[in-house]
This record gives structure tokens, C-alpha cells and sequence, in this order.
């Protein structure tokens, strides 16, 4: 029962895992398909859920880990006080053992003294019927003697004294013979009485052997209950080890579908770097100066480009290519109107020899909002407006970030 319990528990806990997997994949099926075909919010909102559901489940997890540890520190301490109470049933046990032999051996002893007493007995007992046997028999020549008295006298060759000296030497043997018999049946007696006390003494012992044998009995079955109780929790322990090392590892397959999927929820974070080479322009028109290009302005100053050059007639609209906020929106010396847009993970665009801005610093804008207009004036020191795109301080190549279907590039002028 205990094991069935333990894979309940465990069931519990992987059930959620299971379900978070599947939806792990899904979360990472949808997280493949490109932003133009999916709503990036919606995605977002759906990465969101799932990190929060994986965090509950780790947590569930831990906690379950946590629980099995504890059953595992109950086992240990139900085993660590078994195991004494094995050990002083030991004790007791060895001690009843002990007892038990000496019963045994006092017994064996005290069969050898009733046997001896026995043995005694008759040889006493055949040894007095001897001298009855011979008692007997002087008894009858007595009585003969006695009732032939006056013609042994009468007829004997005897003398009287001599006559009367047999009778007396006779009389005493018969009265020895008496005195031997009574000794021997005080003897019996005796023996009889001692086998009796010996026998009642083994009485005794039967007792003390059969109550120490059901003592040992009673103690073996103790320790065989204990020893069984002893091996079910050394199971159950192992089954929490191993509930433990199963939440373990699914715990640690969840987290790191949490890493991934925060990974690719920061990734969606990063819009800017997603939408690589999809950012629409920031004006249509004709690309006059490419990234990296040498080039020199009309007030005859050489340099590289770290940026492009569109080049747009009259008055136009200049959008932001992605959303951000405004971090510099003044004249800049060298670059003339310039707006600097902080588009989030230290991606910056940067906009200049603008006729007009339209925006002030610290707006907040989205993808497509009007940042400012062009016009004839600011390109006095070179031709259309110039756009940059920057990771930190680095100049990336705008022209592979941004559609370019919306621009013409033109022959770079010498």
C-alpha cells in the first residue's frame, strides 16, 4: 500500500509536467513562425502564461521534493528507533536464551539426581527384601525351635547353657536382622521423600522452561514483526529516494524549458532584432551613400559613411522604422537636425539633416510615427538625410535591416 501511495504522490507531480511539456512545444511550434504572420502581443502574452505556469509547477515540484525528504527524515528516525528496539529485544532475547539453558542444564541435573535417587531406591528396596527373605526364615526355625523347645532339651546331646546360648545368639540375629529392615524402610522412606522433592522441583522447572520458552517465543515474534515493519520502511524510503531523484529530474527538465522559453520571451523582447531586414524605410527614395562607403560632403570633407544616404525631393515624412523613445532630438554640429531613437536592448537609429522635427525628447513613439520632415534647407552640406543604425556603440549596415523595396540604391559617387 505504502508503494502504491509513493507512485500516487509521484503521478501528481508528473502530471503537470507532462501537460507543461506539451505546451512547452507549442509554445516553441509558434515561436518559430515569423512576426509579420504572427500577433508578437498575443505570442507574448501566451510566453508569459507559460513562464508563469512553469514557475507554479517548478515550485510544486520543489515543494513535493521537499515533502519527500521529510518522509525520507521520518523513515531514517522510524528505523534508527526500530533498529534499538531490535537491539534491546536482542538483549532480552540473548538473556531468555541464557535463562533457558540454565533451566535446561538444572533440569538435566535434577533427572540425573531423581534417577540416582531411583537407583537408590532400589537397591534399598531389593537389599531389604533380602534380609526380610532371611528374617523370614530365622522366624520360622524360631517358632520351630520354640514349639520343639522341651525335646531338644530332653533329647539333645547339649548342654543347657549351651542350649540357651543358641536361643540368645539366635534371638539377636533376629533382632538384627529387625534392626537392619527398620533402617532400611527409614532409608526407602528417606528416598522416597528426596525422589518426591526432586520431582516437584523438575514440577518447577517444566514451569520455568515452558514460561521462558513462551517468553522466547513471544520475543522472536516481536523481533520478526519489527524486522518486517524494518524492511517495509527501508522500502518506503527508497521509493521517497527515488520519487525524490524522478521530481529531481523533472524539475530540472522544467527549468530548463523555463530558460528556454524566457530566452525566446526576451528574444520577443528584442522586436527590433526579430524584425531584421522587415523595418520598413524611414523615407522612400534613392540611396545615395551606402554603409561603410568614402565619401566627401559639399563643404569638401573626406570620410566613411557609418550609415546611408536617401536621397528624397521636396518635403517629406520621415517615420520611426520600429517603436522606442526619443533621446536626442536637436541640432547635432556635423549632422544638423538629428533625432536619436532608444529602441530597446541598446538598439538606436539615428536620423539627421532633418528640415524639421516634429518630435521632443523623452516621447514615446511606434513603429511608422512621423519623427520629422525633409526639405531643401538641411541638405545645404550634403545631399538627402542621413540614417545610421546602431548596436550600442557599434554602426550596423541599415540596408540589412530594413526593407529595402521601398528604396533605390543608386551607383555609389566617387
Amino acid at each position: 500500500m505504502s508503494h502504491q501511495r509513493s507512485r500516487i504522490q509521484l503521478k501528481q507531480y508528473f502530471c503537470p509536467f507532462v501537460t507543461l511539456c506539451l505546451f512547452c512545444t507549442t509554445l516553441l511550434f509558434f515561436s518559430t513562425e515569423s512576426p509579420a504572420r504572427t500577433d508578437r502581443k498575443t505570442e507574448k502574452k501566451v510566453m508569459e502564461k507559460g513562464i508563469k505556469t512553469f514557475r507554479i509547477n517548478i515550485s510544486k515540484l520543489k515543494n513535493g521534493i521537499s515533502i519527500q525528504q521529510e518522509l525520507i527524515l521520518n523513515s531514517k528516525k522510524k528505523e534508527r528507533n526500530l533498529l534499538e528496539e531490535l537491539a534491546q529485544l536482542d538483549k532480552r532475547l540473548q538473556r531468555q536464551l541464557t535463562r533457558l539453558n540454565d533451566f535446561e542444564e538444572e533440569m538435566t541435573q535434577q533427572q540425573r539426581l531423581i534417577s540416582r535417587k531411583i537407583q537408590e531406591q532400589s537397591d534399598a528396596e531389593q537389599a531389604k527384601q533380602q534380609v526380610e527373605a532371611h528374617l523370614e526364615k530365622r522366624i520360622k526355625a524360631y517358632y520351630k525351635m520354640g514349639s520343639i523347645g522341651v525335646a531338644n532339651v530332653l533329647f539333645s546331646s547339649e548342654s543347657m547353657p549351651r542350649m540357651l546360648s543358641f536361643r540368645d545368639s539366635f534371638t539377636n540375629l533376629m533382632e538384627y536382622d529387625t534392626a537392619v529392615i527398620r533402617d532400611y524402610r527409614e532409608s526407602i522412606t528417606s528416598l522416597q521423600q528426596s525422589k518426591d522433592t526432586l520431582n516437584l522441583e523438575q514440577s518447577i522447572l517444566k514451569d520455568f522452561i515452558h514460561e521462558a520458552r513462551k517468553k522466547q517465543q513471544t520475543i522472536n515474534q516481536t523481533m520478526e514483526e519489527k524486522e518486517t515493519l524494518l524492511s517495509q520502511i527501508k522500502t518506503q524510503t527508497e521509493l521517497h529516494q527515488q520519487a525524490i531523484a524522478e521530481m529531481k529530474e523533472a524539475a530540472s527538465k522544467l527549468s530548463d524549458s523555463l530558460n528556454s522559453l524566457k530566452r525566446k520571451n526576451e528574444l520577443f523582447d528584442q522586436g527590433f532584432l526579430l524584425d531584421k531586414g522587415k523595418h520598413p524605410v524611414p523615407v522612400p527614395g534613392k540611396v545615395l551613400a551606402l554603409f561603410g562607403q568614402q565619401r566627401v560632403n559639399r563643404l569638401g570633407i573626406k570620410g566613411q559613411s557609418t550609415g546611408i544616404t536617401i536621397a528624397t525631393p521636396g518635403i517629406n515624412r520621415v517615420n520611426s522604422i520600429f517603436e522606442g523613445e526619443i533621446r536626442y532630438a536637436s541640432y547635432l554640429p556635423g549632422y544638423g537636425n538629428t533625432i536619436i531613437i532608444d529602441h530597446g536592448y541598446q538598439y538606436f537609429t539615428i536620423t539627421s539633416r532633418l528640415e524639421k522635427i516634429l518630435k521632443k525628447k523623452g516621447e514615446k513613439i511606434s513603429q511608422g510615427e512621423i519623427i520629422g520632415l525633409t526639405g531643401d534647407t538641411a541638405t545645404l552640406m550634403d545631399e538627402g538625410i542621413y540614417f545610421e543604425i546602431r548596436h550600442g556603440a557599434k554602426p550596423l549596415n541599415p540596408l540589412e535591416w530594413i526593407d529595402k523595396s521601398g528604396l533605390t540604391i543608386a551607383p555609389a559617387k566617387k
